[in-house]
């Protein structure tokens, strides 16, 4: 039964763009051109330029790291009808994706008794409109190694859902850009005298670097060529009918007790920083569509998670 969906959505995504046309090559950006035309896709990453490859899907677009068996970002261009409906994630479970070569492909053995969750970049619950979109972000190039309870099933899962309320009718469309950020040594330090938002965050080396089936139950086994861990996750968030952006940044770990209940959303605030320091983080330039002078407007600004 997982087969013929996965065939499914293939063939469904052979035909996805607008006006019919037939999306001949996923790993070609023009075959979903309509996700990031607007805000352009991201360059740079002069750190491993050879291992990067993008892969388009329904409702997304990825920019996958074939050495780290991840996505370094993933854009999705949301509207009212992708995010509300009755569309579920009932029976899915993340599959390698068949666009990526096999030695850049994660497996669910590499995640299955790692501890982490399997944490979507763009997240399926963005796609209740159509069954097929939510249906194909469960492909690893979509997912990176994150802490469950505590993160990704609490103050991230928080932010996701406070994304898709600010998409509605008189916010027709919204660009959000998510990814890692990568520390492979000593901390790195965000602090008020370099970063707009006045962030003070220092994020931590994760206590193991990659997850694979040999480190599951000997956290000190080495991974010869395992899927990388975080060690915090970005997401930019594009209006381009006011021409702003917001950005967050959170540490992968467990948030618990940080905040008190009810307070999420102020919490949220606190982790506001500026694109440029993001950009500074992962080796990537975002927003490259934009006019250069708007581009330095936005990046120089630190705008409210509620756009005002």
């Amino acid at each position: 039964m997982r087969t013929i969906w996965l065939l499914a959505v293939l063939t469904t995504l052979a035909s996805a763009t607008p006006g019919g046309a037939q999306q001949a090559n996923p790993t070609d950006p023009d075959s979903c051109k309509h996700i990031w035309e607007k805000i352009g896709l991201p360059t740079g990453n002069t750190r491993a330029p050879d291992r990067m490859m993008t892969v388009c899907h329904l409702g997304y677009i990825t920019g996958h790291n074939n050495g780290r068996k991840t996505p370094d970002w993933v854009i999705e261009r949301l509207s009212p009808e992708l995010v509300t409906g009755s569309a579920t994630r009932e029976d899915q479970d993340f599959q390698s994706d068949p666009a990526l070569p096999e030695h850049a492909r994660a497996m669910p053995r590499d995640y299955d008794g790692s501890g982490f969750d399997k944490g979507h970049q763009a997240p399926a619950a963005d796609f209740h409109g159509k069954q097929t979109f939510l249906d194909d972000t469960f492909f690893f190039s979509n997912a990176v190694p994150q802490v469950g309870a505590g993160f990704n099933r609490s103050i991230w899962r928080s932010l996701e859902t406070h994304v898709r309320k600010l998409v509605t009718g008189d916010r027709p469309e919204l660009y959000v850009i998510t990814g890692p950020v990568y520390q492979a040594s000593e901390r790195i330090k965000i602090t008020s005298t370099m970063d707009v938002c006045r962030l003070n965050l220092e994020l931590a080396k994760p206590d193991r670097q990659t997850i694979c089936p040999e480190n599951h139950a000997n956290r000190n086994a080495v991974c010869s060529a395992g899927v990388s861990v975080p060690a915090a996750l970005f997401k930019i968030v594009y209006d381009p009918g006011s021409l702003s952006a917001f950005a967050v940044i959170f540490e992968n770990m467990s948030h618990t007790g940080k905040y008190a209940t009810g307070r999420n959303f102020e919490y949220i605030q606190g982790h506001r920083v500026g694109i440029a320091t993001i950009e500074a983080l992962t080796g990537h330039t975002f927003l490259t569509a934009l006019p250069a002078r708007k581009q330095r407007q936005i990046k120089a600004a630190c705008t409210d998670v509620k756009f005002h």
